[in-house]
């Protein structure tokens, strides 16, 4: 239970809902947890970690999902950015973007039914989402068209051949791959990069 109260709680926190009175009109979209049990390199547990899942498979095209397509980088992108760092010198980092979809607005309106945990009653209260959550079918594309936005804001470029690669040019040159929330950077100075992201 301490996962899930935890996990509500950062939802909270990132007001990732509205808590509204339901409507006969709305079409609420069910939830589920699914629990994963963390675990250091000596086998004990760490950590035990909840997270909320819409049950996207009921949700109807044109009501509550429009666009459903996800956008991932093409492998010779990457292979051609590994050939290119190695012959330029350049050192590769990875980084894994955590509760990616908890930080990508949606542009349509989701209402999902009191999740497990919430204390609401909900048969009169729903949620009505803001922020895209994982299992909705639009949730990669909210996450990738946020992310988009915020390279372009930072000086990066899309390259024509891949959408999910974005280079900038400068006194310190970056190349980024993209796949979901995992970036591969390329470049010789990324701890801004990292610092910049991470906020």
């Amino acid at each position: 239970m301490n996962a899930i109260n935890n996990k509500l709680e950062n939802m909270n926190k990132l007001k990732v809902w509205d808590t509204i009175e339901i409507s006969e009109d709305y079409k609420l979209i069910e939830t589920t947890w699914v629990f994963t049990i963390k675990k250091n390199h000596l086998n004990e547990v760490t950590e035990y970690k909840a997270r909320l899942c819409a049950q996207g498979f009921a949700q109807t095209l044109g009501i509550d999902v429009h666009k459903t397509y996800a956008l991932t980088g093409r492998l010779n992108s990457l292979r051609m950015l590994i050939v290119f760092a190695s012959h330029s010198n350049l050192k590769f980092h990875k980084i894994n973007i955590k509760s990616a979809f908890l930080n990508a607005p949606l542009s349509e309106t989701v209402y999902l039914a009191s999740p497990q945990g919430l204390n609401i009653d909900k048969h009169k209260y729903c949620l009505q989402l803001k922020i895209a959550i994982y299992g909705l079918k639009q949730a990669p594309l909210a996450w990738y068209t946020r992310l988009k936005e915020w390279l372009n804001k930072s000086q990066f470029h899309m390259c024509k051949l891949d959408p999910c690669e974005f280079y900038r040019l400068g006194k310190h040159p970056l190349w980024l791959y993209i796949h979901i929330n995992n970036i591969a950077l390329f470049g010789n100075n990324v701890d801004q990069f990292k610092k910049d992201i991470s906020s």
